[in-house]
């Protein structure tokens, strides 16, 4: 039997799937590596730590398949987006990788948005300005480090260095491009307009005219024999982890929709069209297959909100025993709010400077009402990406809901009271990595295209989690008193 294989770069850990034709997981393999944060506002990863663990945990998950090397066809990515890789003209690396959480580019926001503005930005790249992306960083580098500026030859996204270090070769595609803040994601290239108007040498970009489901190249010695896969085997261009999620959800077309619940949180809506908000709310990105879009609402506080609050403030990390105990609070957590904005937020405030509270605490509340508060903030940060995707009057049939946080059944059923629709759930476990292991299936001519083969593959529990019409009205009053809240907290956030 052939099997393929999906790599998917995290911010916190790498995971290595093995998949057979049928898309079940044969075998896994999860490295972590840490997150460094040199000073406030900072947010770096060595590249070299993301090798170790893929090497490792492909290791790990051909031990655990005990499927020969030789029948693994193809290799495909899902990598955190946004990311800078710097190389020089050898192709070292010559700084740590700045990655998409990163907030120190403040200054240079502010220069893009004096120097190009609002209209120019949606007209040129379809997308806001935001600390993390690519472009902000080579910026941040030519101000702060311009002997280190000054040495660059390639500028790659994080899954793409990966890639290189398996191939030799250097390439990018669409759905990752897109979230550099250099791609016009319309015309699907390089936006020459924006790239002119930074300064920015093109030179250093990767060619972009790829698709995640064509082979970039091939497994070289070196790489075989650190791997343990088979030397010459393809590997696939992949894609950025949002649009590798839904082609692992299924979701491909207009009318099919998802809400995640990872570290960070997204609303992600397919489209015909490159559509986007005027006002940059959201973002618009290229989708897997060809001649298709996303919008995407995206929160940076999701998982990472609950997790913080369990590491930090209850210092217990028994998530179920904590999920039951939330299960016991009525909706609005009786008058508990929490506003989730740990690391500043994206949609729909492009505000790196908002920050978190609860608001309303009394004698009368206990961790169990902190536990519900902080799963309905991240709720409601989600309906406030909604309702935004919403204006845009995208077509949504269908709600996917997935992510590690949508393993507890409290959280998936405040998000679909709040949403006041249906969330079904689909039965394909690692979606991220699925999906870059799909990409590796038509990339091999397992399947004639990403529609076959998520046609064959994908699967959903029979059930929704159904909405309780009964909840809307308590949702509706926090909903209200989340925007507020929001607003008179505003001059507090510096």
């Amino acid at each position: 039997m052939a099997y393929y294989m999906g790599i998917d770069l995290g911010t916190t850990g790498l995971k290595a799937l093995i998949v057979d034709v049928n898309g079940k997981i044969s075998g896994s393999g999860y490295r972590e590596y840490p997150l460094n944060v040199p000073q406030a506002g900072y947010a770096e990863q060595n590249p070299e730590d993301w090798y170790r663990a893929m090497c490792l945990a492909i290791g790990d998950a051909l031990a655990s398949s005990k499927i020969p090397p030789r029948e693994i066809r193809c290799l495909g990515f899902s990598g955190q987006m946004h990311g800078l890789v710097a190389l020089d003209a050898q192709k070292h690396i010559l700084c740590p990788a700045i990655i998409h959480c990163d907030g120190r580019a403040s200054r240079e926001k502010r220069e893009i948005l004096e120097r190009v503005g609002i209209p120019r930005l949606g007209e040129w790249v379809q997308n806001q300005v935001h600390s993390g992306f690519q472009a902000l960083s080579l910026l941040w580098l030519r101000h702060n480090r311009p002997e280190i500026y000054g040495r660059i030859r390639h500028a790659l996204l994080p899954k793409d260095y990966l890639r290189f270090t398996l191939t030799g070769e250097i390439g990018a595609e669409p759905t990752d491009a897109s979230g550099t803040l250099m791609y016009d994601c319309k015309n699907r290239r390089w936006s020459e307009e924006l790239i002119r108007a930074l300064e920015i040498d093109p030179a250093i970009l990767p060619d972009c005219n790829h698709l995640p489901h064509q082979i970039a190249g091939r497994l070289t010695r070196e790489a075989a024999e650190a791997t343990g896969l088979s030397e010459g085997m393809p590997v696939a261009y992949g894609g950025g982890d949002q649009p590798m999620q839904a082609v692992g959800n299924g979701l491909l077309f207009p009318g099919s929709a998802s809400v995640t619940l990872g570290t960070s949180g997204q609303v992600f809506v397919p489209s015909s069209e490159p559509v986007y908000d005027p006002l940059l709310r959201t973002h618009t990105f290229c989708h897997a297959p060809e001649k298709t879009w996303y919008v995407m609402g995206a929160v940076l506080n999701a998982c990472l909100a609950f997790n913080w609050f369990l590491e930090n403030v209850l210092r217990d990390r028994d998530f179920a025993a904590i999920d039951q105990e939330a299960q016991t609070v009525s909706p609005g957590s009786e008058g508990l709010l929490f506003l989730p904005y740990l690391t500043g937020e994206r949609t729909p405030h492009m505000n790196e400077h908002a920050r978190a509270a609860f608001i309303g605490l009394s004698l009368a509340h206990d961790r169990k009402h902190m536990a519900r508060a902080v799963m309905e903030g991240v709720a409601l940060c989600l309906k406030d990406a909604l309702e935004v995707v919403r204006e845009l009057h995208l077509p949504i049939d269908r709600m996917v809901v997935s992510g590690g946080g949508a393993k507890s059944r409290v959280w998936r059923q405040i998000l679909s009271d709040v949403f006041e629709m249906p969330l079904y759930i689909s039965r394909m476990k690692e979606q991220a990595g699925l999906g870059a292991a799909i990409t590796a299936q038509v990339a091999a001519g397992e399947y004639s295209s990403l529609e076959e083969a998520c046609r064959a593959i994908v699967r959903y529990e029979p059930e929704p989690v159904e909405p309780n019409p009964g909840n809307f009205s308590a949702y509706r009053s926090c909903f209200d008193r989340f925007r507020l809240a929001y607003r008179q907290n505003l001059p507090l956030f510096g």
